[in-house]
């Protein structure tokens, strides 16, 4: 394999291959006390804030100074100030960063292992320790067989829907109750089309659904249609498998029925760039039905209290095939050359574990990843939803190339609804891409419990 400091990709390889980072974690005196932490942003400064101050009332907590700065980042796989700070020595203590690109900062000497942490301050193994949280973040957090991160909030993604617009349209709403159906995508199209409205100039006034829009990542659907990005049995990219081109195929057929451009132009009329957060096409009535995740909670309760805006399962194909889905979410990190102290790591574990995702998930709106706080409820009630999804949930694969992954399965999704590519050039495309990169890392295995069931507690 690879040694992680080689591995270069796009401007964040290209910054890193410059750093000359050390793997191995400075461990000073525990009197050190001060933590300086990179926190979550600048609108949830209130929450960073309110796990310190419940720290800082515990015992372990007393004489500790923790010092919060909202780095801003221009996207979840914004790396470029964790980079420079590791550059320049002025990297932070703690940082919370996104689960999904860890294997990649861990690739690149960016962040510490925390297994010799846990071998020196905790009084059981390491697998003993991780099986407070579930699995799949656990898992997503894992690269080359070491833990670099605490898991803290995590997802889902599912189907939310107006039921006003349904009704109005003549839709039974038994159909989308999640105690009582799960849609197939026959079911889920002919509901757009009922839904679906058109003025004089054949511009759409009101439209069901689009499966290219919001939360329609290629990997919502693939997870459905069985397209893995990656075979850990034989540690090949399969990226031009006949399940992706199932996916694109989805995308293709949907685009023709309901036209990119026409959807385009209805976004743009009832949902522009950058309007604010309470004028979307969901909540004017125009959208019947999207893809999202319990972060919309916040948004619904605050901008459209009154909208009967509910969540179901995601579209199977066949009636009675078994629901999926997948999810994102953070953790906490320790970057290259922080000061690693048992007083950091107290707090890491604080933060991460019970006491912190109990005062940080209800407000946040998503749903907690340590199982004790699943259990006992630690979460926004209208979320409940998602926390039945869990189970059956998985992560996007943790490989040191899951960036590039994203961004060209995305690139082909929308070469394929615009026209550009068919279903089987963008498979192609997208493999090209990919497997040169993935050969860097000649033999790279993925943790074994990736992509099994999730144990998680009846809350």
């Amino acid at each position: 394999m690879i040694d992680r400091r080689r591995f270069l990709t796009g401007a964040v390889g290209s910054a890193a291959a410059g750093l000359g980072l050390s793997s191995c974690a400075r461990i000073p005196d525990a009197a050190d006390n001060v933590i300086r932490y990179w926190g979550m942003d600048a609108a949830n400064a209130d929450k960073d804030e309110a796990v310190r101050e419940a720290y800082l009332q515990t015992d372990a907590g007393k004489g500790v100074e923790i010092h919060i700065d909202q780095v801003p980042v221009s996207g979840a796989a914004d790396m470029s100030q964790v980079i420079t700070a590791v550059r320049g020595g002025t990297a932070p203590d703690l940082w919370w960063t996104g689960r999904f690109t860890t294997p990649q900062a861990a690739s690149i000497g960016l962040l510490e292992p925390l297994d010799p942490l846990i071998e020196r301050y905790e009084d059981v193994s390491v697998e003993e320790f991780k099986q407070q949280w579930i699995q799949f973040a656990v898992d997503e957090v894992t690269y080359d067989g070491q833990l670099y991160g605490l898991p803290t909030d995590t997802d889902a993604r599912g189907l939310m829907y107006n039921e006003d617009v349904l009704l109005d349209a003549g839709i039974d709403l038994d159909m989308f109750d999640p105690e009582q159906h799960v849609l197939t995508w026959d079911e889920l199209r002919e509901a757009s089309r009922q839904i679906t409205e058109v003025d004089g100039e054949g511009n759409y006034t009101r439209l069901g659904f689009a499966p290219w829009l919001h939360e329609g990542w290629g990997y919502t659907w693939g997870f459905g249609l069985g397209a893995d990005a990656y075979d850990n049995d034989t540690a090949a990219v399969t990226l031009d498998s006949p399940e992706w081109k199932a996916v694109y195929e989805l995308y293709a057929d949907w685009a023709e029925e309901f036209g990119y451009g026409k959807v385009d132009v209805f976004n743009a009329t009832y949902q522009p760039p950058n309007a604010p957060p309470s004028q979307t096409a969901m909540f004017s009535g125009r959208l019947g039905i999207q893809t999202t995740g319990p972060w919309q909670i916040q948004a619904n309760e605050k901008y459209a209290p009154d909208l009967p805006l509910k969540y179901t399962w995601l579209p199977v194909v066949d009636d009675g095939d078994p629901t999926y889905t997948w999810s994102g979410g953070f953790s906490l990190a320790i970057p290259t050359g922080a000061n690693i102290t048992k007083t950091l790591w107290d707090y890491m574990k604080f933060h991460a574990g019970f006491e912190g995702q109990s005062i940080v998930m209800p407000p946040l709106g998503n749903v907690p990843t340590h199982l004790r706080a699943i259990e006992e409820r630690k979460y926004n009630p209208g979320a409940e939803i998602f926390r039945q999804m869990l189970p059956g949930s998985i992560a996007r694969p943790p490989l040191p190339v899951g960036q590039a992954i994203w961004d060209t399965l995305d690139r082909g999704k929308e070469s394929v609804i615009v026209g550009s590519l068919t279903p089987q050039e963008a498979i192609e495309t997208n493999q090209a891409y990919i497997e040169p990169k993935m050969d860097l890392f000649d033999g790279y295995k993925m943790p074994d419990t990736y992509g099994q069931p999730n144990e998680v507690p009846e809350s």
